[in-house]
């Protein structure tokens, strides 16, 4: 009896300290979105203090030299925000590497601002520096997302072993309520609502694992996760199963001429507009950068070609896309699917981007004939 007691407090005690967890998981993932658009808007004051000014007759180059040393200090301070989180060891190795890879930028950029104030220097030097700065920028965002998922798994395994816990204390207590009705009675309460609340803790962290921040699409992870299912439903229907490959055109192009907070208003926008377009059974993938991917259970290619251009208007600032187009034949691998459609998504680009192809449709190259 006083062993189902001291398991029942043992649970709630882990159960508690799951939840700050968990809270703690979704700030710092809030906070590392917030340092990577600090980052971008960085970068793009970089771009503007080495810009020439032939090419901005309006501004003055003080404000422009004042507002990316202020963004320089914004990021800085919200990366000491990061110290206020409960950080293992590990954690701190990784947070101390971030800070040492946010000085390499900082160094950067005083050599930018030096070169800026200094007349008569170079475009191209300021330009290098802004590249090397770029290049350390990236750095430091990677070493920032290794930091934010290893909380989360952390997390996550946290979740996994109080859900252990409390179901060991719910087969003890339900033992112990033949000695004492009432005590088990309250210990299966206790049991029942430590469990639901992990549950849906649980549920939670896994759906954060398996979604883009940016988009609200489910993320690489999460394919994994559905292709075995829909091919499993497929083959047992019958009903076909295509998978469409989509790259934004020129994605490079616009994020380095409109700067990456407009890049990401694009790949979230798309996102929602497709959302809205598509049936509750269909599958949005964001499968990493400006490529995305759909899955379309009981869709073969030529109605799948006719959906994918009816997502075409829902692209914002009148930007495309391109699209390779490809069904399963009951057989094939997931990953001999998705070589598939990304054969069929290279040839869509080959013919000059901007329209879908459908794998085993790609035009065919006429070799001249040999003259005797």
């Amino acid at each position: 009896m006083i062993g189902g007691v001291l398991l029942a407090i043992e649970s709630l005690a882990v159960d508690d300290e799951m939840r700050k967890s968990y809270e703690e998981a979704l700030a710092l993932s809030q906070l590392a979105l917030d340092i990577k658009h600090s980052s971008a808007e960085l970068r793009n004051w970089q771009a503007r203090v080495a810009r020439p000014p032939t090419q901005t007759p309006s501004l003055s180059p003080t404000p422009d030299i004042a507002a990316l040393e202020g963004a320089m200090t914004g990021l800085a301070a919200k990366l000491d925000e990061i110290q206020n989180f409960r950080l293992s060891a590990d954690d701190q190795a990784q947070l101390t590497e971030l800070k040492r890879r946010l000085a390499e930028v900082g160094n950067v950029n005083t050599l930018l601002l030096d070169a800026s104030r200094r007349e008569g220097a170079g475009l191209d030097t300021a330009r290098e520096m802004v590249a090397l700065s770029q290049q350390r920028s990236e750095s430091f965002e990677n070493a920032l997302a290794e930091l934010v998922s290893a909380v989360r798994l952390r997390t996550l395994a946290a979740a996994h072993r109080a859900d252990h816990l409390n179901l060991v204390a719910r087969y003890a207590l339900i033992g112990f309520s033949v000695v004492t009705f009432g005590l088990a009675l309250l210990s299966v309460l206790l049991t029942l609502r430590t469990l639901k609340e992990n549950q849906a803790v649980l549920h939670r962290v896994k759906q954060i694992a398996r979604e883009d921040p940016l988009t609200g699409a489910i993320n690489r992870r999460g394919l994994e996760d559905v292709l075995p299912v829909e091919f499993s439903r497929a083959h047992r229907s019958g009903d076909p199963l295509t998978l469409v490959m989509i790259d934004l055109d020129h994605f490079k192009r616009y994020n380095d001429r409109r700067g990456h907070p407009a890049g990401d208003a694009v790949l979230r926008g798309s996102a929602q507009g497709w959302l809205k377009q598509l049936r509750p059974t269909d599958v949005l993938v964001r499968y990493g950068g400006e490529e995305f991917t759909l899955l379309l259970p009981g869709v073969d290619a030529d109605h799948a070609g006719q959906m994918v251009d009816r997502l075409r208007a829902h692209v914002p600032d009148r930007q495309t896309f391109s699209a390779g187009i490809a069904t399963w034949d009951g057989a094939e691998t997931a990953t001999e699917l998705l070589q598939r459609a990304d054969q069929a998504l290279l040839q869509a680009k080959k013919a000059g981007r901007n329209r879908s192809m459908v794998a085993g449709r790609e035009p065919q190259v006429t070799l001249p004939l040999m003259v005797a």
